[in-house]
């Protein structure tokens, strides 16, 4: 995938969704503490006990794929020793923060600690909010701040990593509600999240849209926009990110009601999520194509 292995972008996939699933639960946690809660927003604590240990698994799993790819364990302690700051120590010490924040309210979750977790919903919530937002960012960063891809020399790029962060987060919990027996009578919340993600997704469709236009407005990343919209990425970019990723979780969640059952439910949180990794595949592969990675495509441009 470019000049990153397939490790990379399952980390940067999974470390958005966990971030962006990380801010969610965090509002949701806020909204339901006990001094701020309204009786309609009320959510039952089988959603919350699912949907953190979710966000636990999924955040594992990129800290996983980053391990594996790093090789060693050593190289990997050196990221929170280094004293010299850089946008890879700020990473890993802010997906060592969620994974610690996600597994405290997973486990006040788990264990029924209902006294603790009312106490550290507000705080710990906030705070939760903040480090997500700091973890989808600098998924995009990361790319951002590789000075050698001419093609991610964009804020386009870490905006639209951080906008499909936050959608896969609420994909997520729509998956985790979508097992929650006692949902029916208590879908006013989730209609209200469905919408937002649909301002979400709305707003990363626009994103999309200029950061293809802007791959196009120069010589040196017109081809990487060739390979997104006619050449090798076309299918993926049209049907996978465009079709699927976007269109459809917008007409879906549109129409979700409160007699939605769980499949619709699913195929939304599904299709999200398809959007989501297809978006990081495409923007991690068009390195390949950037006229600083391949000499051939350097000695055409420079032909008159």
């Amino acid at each position: 995938m470019g000049i990153f292995s397939t490790l990379i972008v399952a980390y940067l996939f999974l470390g958005g969704t966990g971030g962006g699933a990380l801010v969610v639960l965090s509002l949701l946690e806020i909204a339901n503490a006990p001094s701020i809660a309204l009786r309609r927003w009320l959510l039952p604590s089988e959603f919350f006990a699912r949907a953190w240990l979710a966000c636990v698994v999924v955040l594992g799993l990129s800290v996983v794929c980053l391990l594996a790819d790093v090789g060693r364990i050593d190289r990997a302690f050196l990221l929170f020793t280094s004293s010299a700051p850089s946008a890879i120590a700020f990473g890993a010490w802010s997906l060592a923060i969620v994974c610690a924040l996600s597994g405290a309210f997973a486990a006040a979750n788990a264990f029924g600690a209902w006294e603790i977790r009312a106490r550290m919903a507000v705080p710990l919530g906030i705070f939760g909010v903040l480090a997500g937002v700091a973890v989808i960012a600098y998924t995009g960063v990361l790319l951002y701040g590789a000075p050698s891809v001419v093609a991610w020399q964009t804020p386009l790029v870490p905006v639209l990593f951080a906008l499909s962060g936050i959608s896969c987060g609420v994909a997520l919990c729509l998956a985790m509600w979508a097992f929650v027996e006692c949902r029916a009578p208590l879908m006013l919340p989730f209609v209200a999240l469905s919408r937002a993600d649909s301002a979400v997704v709305l707003l990363e469709a626009a994103c999309l849209v200029g950061y293809t236009a802007w791959l196009f407005a120069s010589p040196a990343t017109a081809v990487a926009g060739e390979a997104l919209v006619a050449g090798d990425f076309r299918w993926a970019f049209w049907l996978a990110l465009v079709v699927c990723g976007l269109m459809v979780p917008l007409v879906m969640e549109r129409a979700l009601t409160f007699s939605n059952s769980r499949n619709q439910l699913l195929w939304i949180a599904l299709f999200v999520l398809v959007g989501g990794l297809t978006l990081r595949c495409l923007v991690a592969g068009v390195s390949a194509f950037d006229a600083t990675q391949t000499q051939s495509l350097a000695n055409a441009l420079a032909l008159p």
